[in-house]
């Protein structure tokens, strides 16, 4: 570090906050900025600037702090001690830990990750709705949407961002095997490339230019790594990224998230897919793939117009999924007090809820399925056309089974039977104290 860039870092900045009040918030956006603007101006300065014009250069680039300090004072009050929760007003709305606590935009307000919601359906607390029709369990809309028909995804509009494009980076996929993507926070695109290219681009837009904010994109062997950069306490940073893969890639693709919306849409050639989402939203569109796993924890994420030859996986921990037209050779999913609902969807596999819920329609059935329902609840509507045979048993929960079922075998919480002339695949449902409704 020059000691000169930090003299005149520190003589600007006195400039910003010596009119202000001295409060613990202010304090250490001070020392959060002077770090980071230090950082900035060293960069500039080894690229052959001298140290005042590096300074002034990242200054210039890093936007307007006298209203950053406006904002923080209007956070945290002019005497307040620094809450420890980051608060973003937009033009999306309102949101405090991106979300997680709470959510206020177009669609209602959502609190603790859609615990309590209101919106314009009514009121929702767990699985409980208030509406015109008085207190009601929160009601099954699986059969409903299954025919309402579906909405063909569209991702032409993805490409377009409202934050400054601040840092753009271009690599090789040329024996590329892998792409593995590591974001704190932010809204992450992975979408084919728009134009011809044998690389594979990745696009930052920030409210705040700081080379330090910027991802490190670093290549060892057939990995591509894309790790977001430094995160500030208090600056409330925006990120917007886009990682645009083109056609020609074939290999394995891994993404983890701790907060904010991701997006993986549009690529056809993807060997495997694995995501890993702590918080926020995900949506999942247009892929063919030959293999993907999902472990979600409180958050949202959404699978549709999907086609995986081999396996997916989805953990889910008190989060939500939905999915859309999915095939797949197999599922293996899981709920812990979480919740998956499906329509359109094809394929066989196992299916677990542990005080959760599983909601399912299928379109076609391909291979044996299992049904296990610890505490939670399943319900699975089958083809009209399907034939399959079935053993539904329960321990203190209730199984129910189609109405044109053939019944082999019945006693107290197990029953045995078939569908259709073939009986092609076994439709196999264990509940310990959670129901299991099959139809």
């Amino acid at each position: 570090m020059s000691a000169k860039i930090e003299q005149l870092v520190a003589m600007r900045l006195n400039t910003y906050f010596k009119q202000q009040p001295v409060t613990p918030a202010l304090t250490e956006l001070k020392m959060e900025l002077a770090t980071d603007l230090n950082e900035a101006a060293n960069d500039k300065e080894r690229s052959g600037l001298d140290p005042e014009a590096a300074v002034a250069e990242a200054f210039s680039d890093f936007g307007d702090i006298n209203e950053l300090i406006k904002q923080v004072n209007a956070e945290n009050g002019a005497t307040e001690k620094v809450h420890r929760h980051q608060i973003t007003v937009d033009e999306d709305g309102i949101a405090i830990d991106s979300g997680k606590m709470l959510k206020i935009d177009a669609d209602g307000i959502s609190i603790n990750n859609g615990t309590i919601k209101a919106d314009a359906n009514g009121l929702k607390v767990g699985r409980w709705t208030v509406d015109a029709n008085g207190i009601n369990e929160q009601e099954d809309t699986t059969e409903q949407e299954s025919s309402a028909g579906l909405q063909a995804f569209d991702l032409a509009g993805e490409y377009r961002e409202r934050l400054p494009l601040v840092n753009e980076r271009r690599v090789a996929v040329a024996d590329l095997i892998s792409l593995t993507i590591r974001y704190q926070t932010a809204m992450i695109k992975v979408l084919p490339t728009q134009e011809t290219t044998d690389e594979l681009i990745v696009r930052e837009f920030m409210n705040y230019n700081n080379p330090a904010y910027q991802a490190q994109v670093s290549r060892h062997g057939g990995n591509l790594q894309i790790v977001q950069g430094k995160v500030p306490f208090l600056i409330p940073l925006r990120v917007h990224v886009q990682i645009l893969v083109p056609a020609q890639f074939t290999g394995d693709l891994s993404l983890a998230s701790r907060a904010g919306n991701v997006l993986v849409g549009g690529l056809q050639r993807l060997a495997t897919v694995a995501l890993n989402v702590t918080s926020g939203s995900v949506r999942v569109a247009g892929l063919s793939v030959t293999s993907m796993t999902s472990d979600l924890t409180s958050g949202t994420m959404t699978i549709d117009h999907v086609q995986i030859a081999e396996q997916l996986g989805l953990m889910v921990k008190s989060g939500r999924v939905r999915l859309t037209a999915v095939t797949a050779a197999s599922y293996v999913a899981s709920a812990a007090s979480g919740s998956i609902t499906g329509q359109q969807l094809r394929g066989g596999g196992r299916w677990a809820a542990k005080s959760g819920s599983i909601k399912l329609a299928f379109a076609a059935v391909t291979g044996d399925t299992d049904l296990i329902a610890n505490s939670g609840a399943i319900k699975v509507v089958m083809p009209v056309s399907a034939s399959y045979r079935y053993e539904l048993e329960s321990q203190s929960g209730r199984v129910v089974a189609p109405r044109n079922a053939r019944v082999d075998r019945q006693a107290d919480g197990y029953q045995t039977g078939q569908v259709g002339a073939t009986g092609t695949y076994l439709i196999h449902g264990r509940a310990r104290s959670g129901n299991i409704h099959l139809s």
